[in-house]
């Protein structure tokens, strides 16, 4: 059906209108005719009771004048056209017609009596004849009464007026309860209508309404606010998807169904390429079939995996990936789908790799510099023994040749000359180990090492006339030891090199090692008045010095620092003062923390 809501609705009202008025006029015209029938049967009664008594007197006296009275009382009953008394063999004795004409009687069924017919618009009816109870004879009538026709004729403009009145109102009537009943409709439409072109989804429609059309606007509001918020969920979604991460979504059985564009960017694939096909395509090959069963067998048990990938792009390239997938299960429980994002971390290992490198490099750029220090500890160390070798081996000789060499004398100057020997090879045994550069994990004592940095930097210690204050617990740790060697002694050269500018003062390193809890806690002060605190901030960063460039690079607190995040633990540095031999001392306070497990 063509046409507006508001027409369709007033076509339906009139419709209906017109139906039930004629429905209701056919209704009223079978009533009226029905009623006809009735009255005329009543009719037919009341005659018979007005003319029995002259019936009686003109069947049973013989009683002609009875005829005339009859035919006299029958004309004050306009509806009955004929009338025909019959006696009891069935021979008529009277007949009557309105219009007084004669007619032909028609003969009697005695068999049909009291039956009653009706041929348009006549009605014939049988009565007995009956005088106190006695039975006289047959009465025959005909009553006219009024057709379908007659009765639509007669009122035809009544009826026309009647209508045209009806359906005057009822237009009206249609039209103002269609606009009545279209109006929040097409309010609805046209606010929907702004909501699809223009406005945003955040807009509601409102009406004083408290029937269905209240119900069908909160429906619609409510429908707005789910859009609403899936259009925000799906926004979300979208944005999340073309992130700088490659996502890939495969149904249940892994077959690809979407990527987004970083993916493409990564792999060089494009989805056209991909879909429908496996996350079996990347594989590289570096991967045995144990890495992929704990895979899948973290997606069974906790629909989730995590971890380090190297797959092979398009061009045949590897590339290093930090992916996760995670299942997407319906009410079920049941996997629909997986979504895997990865992000391409090819670069950051290579610069991972050359941050190693380089850390190493620098590592050893720090042990290089404290070479020259080395050495000359060395060559103070050994200049005694050297001094004593040859004083010896000169004695054995002069008294060799002077012939006065004793067994005594020869065996007590080689003793002393191997005991020597074993001191300068101890300590080129202890220089090569802190020089060695194949890195060992093990397990150590803090005490020990400690000794270790102390006997290394023993000349410069000696030199500077530096106190050194011991209260170490024995700890036992898990960690590179010649490490951590080199930061003890990265911290005590700066400790050294702040004490050089103490002229006649006491010089004092204060060394403790303790245990709190599960962390191991190392401590070097000294007195050689703290650090600047505009720059202690700083003193970490890398090349970062206060000395002149002919006596550090800066590296060494920046490595020490390295060193020992990369064993999971913290180097910090505060200033603090303390107490010795009565005497209060402010200095720098270098705190080493490292797990014992």
């Amino acid at each position: 059906m063509k046409g507006s809501i508001k027409s369709k609705l007033t076509f339906i009202i009139l419709a209906v209108t017109t139906i039930t008025s004629a429905i209701g006029y056919i209704g009223f015209i079978s009533w009226y005719m029905n009623e006809q029938y009735k009255k005329t049967i009543e009719l037919s009664n009341t005659i018979g009771i007005v003319i029995s008594q002259d019936v009686g007197k003109l069947i049973l006296l013989d009683d002609v004048s009875a005829a005339a009275d009859i035919s006299t009382q029958l004309k004050s009953f306009t509806n009955l056209q004929k009338l025909v008394l019959y006696k009891k063999d069935g021979k008529p004795i009277l007949q009557y017609n309105i219009d007084n004409k004669s007619f032909d009687v028609p003969k009697i069924d005695f068999n049909n009596i009291d039956e009653i017919s009706k041929n348009e618009n006549l009605i014939t009816i049988y009565h007995k004849a009956n005088y106190q109870d006695t039975y006289l004879g047959v009465v025959f009538f005909e009553f006219k009464v009024e057709s379908l026709s007659d009765i639509i004729k007669k009122d035809i403009f009544v009826i026309i007026l009647i209508f045209m009145y009806v359906l005057g109102i009822s237009f009206i009537l249609a039209k103002t309860f269609a606009t009545k009943f279209t109006e929040p409709v097409l309010k609805l439409v046209s606010f929907l209508e702004r909501i699809d072109k223009t406005e945003s989804l955040s807009k509601r429609v409102t009406t004083s309404e408290k029937n269905e059309f209240g119900k069908l606007y909160k429906e619609v509001n409510t429908m707005l606010e789910r859009i609403e918020n899936s259009y925000y969920i799906l926004k979300v979604a979208s944005a999340a998807f073309e992130t700088q991460s490659g996502m890939i979504i495969t149904d249940a059985n892994q077959k690809i169904l979407q990527v987004n564009k970083s993916f493409s960017k990564i792999t060089g694939y494009t989805l056209d390429e991909v879909i429908g096909k496996k996350p079996a395509l990347f594989k590289s090959g570096l991967h045995n079939k144990e890495f992929y069963d704990k895979m899948f067998d973290s997606l069974r048990k906790n629909n989730f995996w995590m971890g380090e990938i190297t797959n092979i792009k398009k061009d045949g390239s590897l590339i290093n990936e930090h992916l996760i997938i995670q299942s997407v299960l319906n009410e079920k429980n049941e996997v629909i789908y997986y979504v895997a994002s990865f992000l391409d971390t090819t670069k950051q290992k290579e610069i991972e790799n050359q941050l190693e490198i380089n850390q190493q490099i620098l590592l050893q750029q720090a042990k290089l510099a404290a070479m020259g220090e080395m050495l000359e500890n060395i060559a103070h160390q050994w200049k005694q023994p050297l001094s004593i070798i040859t004083t010896l081996t000169s004695g054995i000789l002069l008294n060799k040749e002077l012939n006065i060499l004793t067994d005594e004398f020869l065996k007590d100057g080689l003793n002393n000359i191997t005991n020597s020997v074993k001191y300068m090879s101890k300590t080129i045994d202890d220089f090569r180990n802190f020089y060695n550069n194949k890195l060992e994990k093990k397990e150590f004592s803090i005490k020990n090492s400690i000794e270790k940095s102390l006997v290394l930097l023993s000349s410069k210690l000696m030199k500077n006339n530096v106190i050194i204050i011991k209260n170490i617990e024995d700890i036992e740790i898990l960690g590179y030891e010649n490490e951590l060697i080199q930061v003890y002694m990265n911290i005590l050269n700066n400790a050294m090199d702040s004490l050089e500018n103490l002229k006649d003062e006491i010089k004092i390193i204060k060394i403790t090692g303790r245990i709190e809890g599960n962390k191991a806690y190392i401590e070097f002060l000294d007195n050689a008045g703290g650090i600047n605190e505009e720059i202690i901030d700083k003193i970490f960063d890398s090349h970062f010095t206060t000395k002149d460039a002919t006596k550090g690079t800066g590296i060494g607190l920046y490595m020490s620092r390295i060193i020992i995040s990369k064993a999971k633990g913290e180097l910090d540095v505060f200033n603090k003062t303390f107490d010795f031999k009565e005497k209060s001392y402010k200095g720098a306070n270098f705190i080493i923390t490292l797990p014992l497990k």
